[in-house]
């Protein structure tokens, strides 16, 4: 039986099933109300993960996996289409430099201050002005690169793009970095990557 990811439509568990489809990982989806924080499947998410928050990931073995980080990596660490990248090379340790980049400094830093109700207007600005020097790095970054790492798709992309796709939502507009639009134009056109944007869509609709 595949792993069982807890996924609310938009929130950071779409990286995981962005990494997922891409690497060719079978997972079963239990869908959760991001308001409720309640299962589809029925109970709340808060009886699997005690904080309410996904990524949450049910492995095979029955282990739970938190943080969206490690629920990324272990999928490509499964990768069936991408050879999974091996911990001893210098790609490996790129690929984790780019993962925690896009968890401290893009998702935490900013998307959880913008999209938290109670700040007030003048905060989420004070945070959504630390981008800019950040869209700037992954632009010079990106260069003539078509992938964060190697020349594949990896854990390092699917965070990304996530925080990508959300960052019109939050405000952030990536018009002036062409490397990085050009990047975003690319993955997001990658067809598993805009079916699941697309099912996400669908899903918000009918709640």
């Amino acid at each position: 039986m595949p792993a069982l990811l807890y996924h609310c439509p938009f929130n950071c568990s779409l990286a995981v099933r962005f990494a997922a489809a891409e690497c060719d990982v079978p997972l079963e989806i239990d869908l959760v109300d991001f308001a409720t924080k309640a299962l589809a499947s029925g109970g709340s998410l808060f009886d699997v993960n005690p904080l309410g928050q996904v990524s949450t990931l049910r492995l095979e073995t029955g282990e739970l996996l938190t943080e969206t980080s490690a629920c990324l990596l272990w999928v490509q660490s499964q990768g069936k289409v991408q050879m999974p990248v091996a911990p001893n090379t210098s790609d490996y340790f790129q690929m984790l430099r780019w993962v925690s980049f896009t968890s401290t400094e893009l998702h935490k830093q900013i998307l959880r201050v913008v999209f938290y109700p109670e700040a007030t207007d003048t905060v989420k600005d004070n945070f959504r002005a630390l981008a800019p020097a950040r869209f700037a790095l992954l632009n010079e970054h990106l260069g003539n690169r078509d992938f964060l790492v190697g020349d594949h798709f990896s854990a390092a992309d699917a965070y990304l793009v996530w925080f990508l796709v959300l960052s019109a939502r939050a405000k952030l507009s990536i018009a002036e970095y062409p490397q990085l639009g050009a990047y975003f134009a690319r993955q997001t056109a990658r067809p598993k990557i805009a079916a699941l944007i697309a099912e996400d869509e669908a899903a918000r609709a009918n709640t």
